[in-house]
């Protein structure tokens, strides 16, 4: 093959990020992906990938992407439909791709067959975790034995091993004995810094699932009914559970000061983050929040659950609340600081260009499969 290397990177739930117009579930580990390839498309690798079927056609190219179709979303995966449409489809698209190099973010099911298939193609695999609990021995992000198998399996079977954190990469080498290479996560840079210290709004922006907790910014508006809150995110689909969803749904009705929206696309995301004073962070356990990284990028401050790496506090970008009553106490305090609030926003803006900025961390990945790519082009005996 010729060109800088064919890459095929496997994502499920992917496609919605590239076809937005389908309106369809899709969180921050696709965003960050769907970065990374089209950083990478435009540094001339071939950049490919396997996502879900949602009504396109087997092979399509979008932006200059090609996109194989795997199984449907929606399909259960008891036993006999484990094994068609999710396995028989999912292998076809992997081979249809035909990649020098096959890359998942994330674990399980997805990184253990295409680890499988790029051995079986003699092709090279990247492993980058996308999770904490990814590189923890008892792997509770996956309940099934044999997700759980197929997850070490990939994990010790990797041509290259990327984490996110230095606490990922610590915990993969005490729980499992394997060496890994920090990639940070990148963040688009917006053109302009948001004015932190306005009379703004706080922001909640996530998943609506159980994981993340939204209730704790229910209960937030609640106890502060003289400030104003805005909640957005994605709604999961059926089969899915929509509690969470309709929770907040109930909690807007009741509370005046309590704004609440599903999906919104990226010129909205860019709207709301333009009238914030602080984004609260719920969930208590991640790799590196894509949602941190984004308000950080916009300028403004956060009150989050989780301080990866500890660069909340080392930085100054904002506070860390692992309780109710502490997010309370901490919001009330950044809230009743205008110009504290500026300064951290000014200092999260600046820590992400330096450290998260697209060519930043391109430059860190392109070398990493550039070594790859000619990896496997040596040991098939071509060019």
């Amino acid at each position: 093959m010729s060109g800088r290397g064919r890459l095929c990177f496997h994502s499920a739930y992917l496609f919605p990020i590239l076809a937005p117009w389908i309106g369809r579930f899709a969180g921050g580990a696709e965003v960050q992906l769907a970065q990374l390839m089209g950083g990478l498309r435009a540094r001339d690798f071939d950049v490919n990938v396997v996502t879900c079927d949602y009504g396109q056609p087997a092979h399509i190219r979008l932006d200059d992407i090609g996109i194989y179709r795997s199984y449907p979303p929606q399909s259960r995966v008891p036993v006999i439909r484990f094994f068609h449409p999710r396995l028989t489809r999912t292998v076809r698209a992997l081979n249809a791709a035909d990649a020098e190099v096959y890359y998942v973010k994330g674990g399980g099911f997805v990184a253990g067959i295409t680890h499988d298939v790029a051995r079986w193609r003699n092709a090279g695999f990247v492993e980058h975790v996308a999770h904490d609990h990814d590189v923890e021995r008892a792997l509770t992000l996956h309940p099934l034995m044999r997700d759980r198998w197929w997850h070490r399996r990939a994990l010790r079977g990797a041509d290259r091993r990327l984490t996110q954190t230095e606490f990922q990469r610590g915990r993969l080498l005490a729980d499992f004995g394997l060496e890994s290479q920090v990639l940070p996560n990148l963040v688009e840079i917006p053109p302009h810094r948001v004015n932190a210290a306005q009379d703004g709004v706080v922001v909640w922006l996530g998943t609506y699932k159980a994981s993340k907790r939204p209730e704790w910014f229910q209960e937030l508006a609640r106890a502060m009914p003289e400030r104003r809150f805005v909640m957005t995110g994605v709604v999961p689909p059926p089969p899915l559970t929509q509690d969470q969803w309709l929770d907040a749904e109930r909690a807007a009705r009741e509370l005046p000061n309590l704004e609440v929206h599903g999906f919104l696309e990226h010129r909205a995301i860019t709207e709301l983050f333009s009238r914030a004073a602080l984004v609260v962070h719920s969930s208590p356990a991640e790799g590196f929040s894509n949602v941190l990284l984004e308000a950080w990028s916009y300028g403004v401050p956060t009150v989050s659950s989780v301080d990866p790496d500890g660069v909340v506090r080392r930085h100054g970008l904002g506070s860390v609340a692992t309780d109710f009553p502490a997010l309370v106490s901490e919001v009330t305090r950044w809230l009743d600081a205008p110009a504290a609030r500026g300064e951290a926003g000014a200092r999260a803006r600046a820590y992400v260009v330096e450290h998260h900025a697209p060519d930043r961390v391109l430059d860190q990945l392109t070398t990493i499969l550039d070594g790859l790519v000619t990896e496997v082009r040596r040991k098939r005996g071509t060019r």
